[in-house]
């Protein structure tokens, strides 16, 4: 039996932070505790005094395409080792690979790498960030909202199952991941692909559209209740034209996630969202790039010219040049800029961790500090700077690793 209790913490919940620890047994939370109450019985090489810093849950990261130098969608096993690697120091413990638009082969050859990830990941022969499942952003999306990505990998739904299954199908049928796909349904097809996405099992997410009210109504009853990357790449705001951004705060059957990077939504606009939506329907997102931890520069992503300063990236070319395209913010640093706006710590995590698991279908395993979940979690600092990371319930500093012992 494999066990580690982690003390002197205080514990981030869903609804509290209270003084106490976590007890791990064979890679599962066993055990939540206050102070006062710490088990007993366990050998020092088995305990982990976290100093009382913040233990949290992992935080999980539904919307990343890269960081660290790497582009998932276009990464070799070593370079995706790369990126769990620079994803787990920043406090990911999971994330759902994002694609861009691209055509079949491209699709075909990205997937295959990422299962063979997911495998190694698996069967335990593989460190860092664990990828959970792969969003697809597109191909399914408006031209009038097109944003960064490439018009020409654009679909429309013929309405046949076999057009789609190289969204649907795994190229491994031994393997279960979570599947996501960013889709405007407004597009010809669209209400019968998210019929059929649902049906199969992958979650469908409302993005660069210009749906109408009418239209969004009816992919929420088809099975779409979530939008990507609230409010960037939807209509704006009209006192006429409500569009999906009035349509979004007002439901509460939908969930939003959103780029907390100052640059993508101002900090007032993030205020609002989270007074209307509640941190239970609110998600953060990264969005990261390739470009992301590798500062100010030039970068070619996706076959375009990207430019970053201070935090911000644009196009550098063609009719959209100046058009923001993508992010390089980390998880930790949204966490910390949400926080930073007045939203109560346990909210903010939460809005990291659980509220994107739920999104993605994976609450049951992944995205809070509960009796029988994954132990995947985090201790950072007042600073937010990380200082443990422990999945599967081994935990790993940042000079050392310290195992469960046998």
């Amino acid at each position: 039996m494999n066990q580690l209790l982690l003390h002197n913490a205080q514990v981030i919940l869903k609804d509290r932070i209270q003084a106490g620890g976590v007890l791990v047994r064979d890679e599962r939370i066993a055990a939540i505790f206050v102070d006062g109450d710490t088990p007993v019985g366990l050998s020092a090489d088995e305990m982990l005094d976290l100093g009382g810093n913040y233990l949290a849950p992992g935080l999980i990261d539904v919307h990343i395409h890269g960081s660290a130098g790497v582009d998932v969608q276009n990464a070799d096993q070593g370079e995706l080792a790369k990126l769990n690697q620079f994803l787990l120091s920043e406090g990911v413990t999971g994330y759902l690979a994002t694609f861009v638009p691209t055509d079949e082969a491209g699709y075909r050859r990205a997937i295959r790498e990422v299962e063979t990830c997911i495998t190694e990941q698996n069967a335990g022969s593989a460190n860092g960030a664990r990828i959970l499942g792969i969003h697809f952003e597109g191909p399914f999306v408006s031209h009038e909202k097109c944003g960064a990505l490439q018009r020409q990998h654009f679909r429309t739904y013929d309405e046949n199952p076999q057009s789609i299954a190289v969204f649907i199908h795994s190229e491994n049928p031994n393997l279960n991941y979570a599947r996501t796909m960013t889709l405007a349904p407004e597009i010809s097809g669209g209400i019968t692909l998210i019929e059929e996405l649902t049906r199969r099992g992958v979650r469908s997410f409302i993005g660069h559209t210009v749906a109408t009210p009418e239209v969004l109504d009816r992919a929420l009853a088809a099975g779409a209740r979530h939008i990507t990357h609230f409010p960037n790449a939807l209509e704006p705001l009209h006192h006429r034209k409500p569009g999906a951004v009035a349509w979004g705060l007002l439901r509460d059957e939908v969930t939003l996630d959103c780029i907390a990077d100052f640059h993508h939504v101002h900090p007032l606009m993030l205020q609002m969202m989270h007074k209307a939506k509640t941190a239970e329907r609110m998600a953060l997102i990264s969005d990261a790039i390739l470009a992301t931890g590798l500062g100010n520069g030039e970068f070619t992503v996706w076959g375009d010219r990207i430019a970053v300063k201070d935090g911000l990236t644009a196009l550098m070319d063609g009719a959209a040049k100046g058009t923001i395209a993508g992010s390089v913010i980390t998880m930790r640093e949204a966490l910390r800029n949400i926080a930073g706006l007045g939203i109560a710590l346990h909210e903010a995590v939460q809005m990291a961790s659980l509220i994107p698991a739920r999104a993605a279908g994976i609450a049951s395993e992944y995205g809070s500090i509960e009796e029988g979940k994954r132990a995947d979690l985090i201790a950072f600092d007042e600073n937010f700077e990380i200082l443990h990371t422990i999945i599967n319930g081994i935990a790993e500093r940042r000079d050392e690793q310290i195992s469960s012992s046998q």
